[in-house]
């Protein structure tokens, strides 16, 4: 993430495809070591409303470029890159307009947004408004909704959530925020998403079987699964558990009997433990009886 353009579009008037200005900021290996600013003749009106926002009049676009020209001119120097706004809901859908307006074949992009980024990492701000965030992390912007300006603060702050939440790509961002990448292509044009986090899963719905076996090493014991399984997921291990006469639970308690580990050589050689399995080691120290146990050494239990 330490790889990509930010860019930051202003438009003439209400209509995504008016864009008047253009911002782009480049980043190389976390540093910035280009930008552009180019006025857009948007071929449409302007509204007051917008020309009170970023002071772009009809008269300073006046011989200036068009869209299709300025995408033309740019395209090689973006192609394959990751582009980056602050309101992509916004910014995005902005290129994808001016694009289809002029009949312009896009280059391959991915795209990712600071605002929706910040959301899901950044808590307890009372707004996440590209001066709301800048605020936060000590990010100077002077001219707010001056496109150069509103891109290179972009810039900024994605480095600046790559950098304190540890982003390297596109899987870590995924793990801790569940954000996908939009793209744009010939004929394709997708957002970057949110999805939703999996509903946790909630160990006292699986309830000891009582036509168990009374004699099984499970039987009327409670249950923790932690760490990564092997062979079956965590939901089939704990029916399998419970079908055993065990009780699966959620966490570790002191009347926890057996902790199933999995990744057991990780953890426990290697020493990669988690918060369970220390505090089920502290119970083992005070005298508790705990025992933990690898997945390969749960699934003889379960089989005989």
């Amino acid at each position: 993430m330490r790889d990509f353009i930010a860019f930051d579009f202003e438009t003439a008037n209400r209509s995504r495809h008016s864009i008047c200005s253009v911002g782009m900021v480049f980043v190389e290996n976390g540093k910035i070591v280009d930008s552009l600013y180019e006025l857009i003749d948007p071929e449409e009106s302007f509204d007051g409303f917008n020309i009170n926002i970023h002071g772009i009049t009809p008269q300073d676009v006046e011989g200036a470029q068009t869209f299709d020209a300025f995408y033309h001119s740019i395209k090689e120097k973006i192609e394959n890159k990751l582009m980056v706004a602050h309101n992509l809901s916004f910014d995005g859908y902005a290129l994808r307009d001016n694009l289809a307006r002029y009949g312009v074949k896009p280059v391959y992009n991915q795209f990712l947004c600071t605002y929706q980024m910040s959301r899901k990492m950044v808590t307890g701000l009372p707004a996440y408004k590209l001066s709301s965030v800048c605020t936060h992390f000590g990010i100077e912007l002077e001219n707010h909704h001056h496109a150069a300006d509103d891109a290179e603060a972009c810039a900024h702050i994605m480095l600046k959530l790559a950098e304190e939440y540890e982003v390297t790509d596109f899987d870590s961002l995924y793990n801790k925020t569940r954000i996908t990448p939009g793209e744009i292509s010939e004929g394709t044009y997708r957002s970057s998403l949110v999805k939703k986090f999996p509903k946790k899963l909630d160990m006292r719905e699986f309830q000891a079987s009582k036509d168990a076996d009374p004699n099984h090493d499970f039987y009327g014991k409670n249950i923790v699964f932690t760490g990564e399984l092997k062979y079956f997921s965590r939901a089939e291990a704990a029916k399998m558990a419970a079908g055993c006469g065990g009780q699966p639970q959620n966490s570790v308690t002191a009347k926890t009997h057996y902790i199933i580990l999995g990744n057991y050589e990780d953890v426990m050689i290697k020493g990669k433990k988690s918060s369970k399995i220390m505090k089920a080691e502290k119970l083992i120290n005070d005298g508790k009886k705990v025992e933990i146990i690898s997945e390969e050494d749960f699934l003889k239990k379960v089989y005989g």
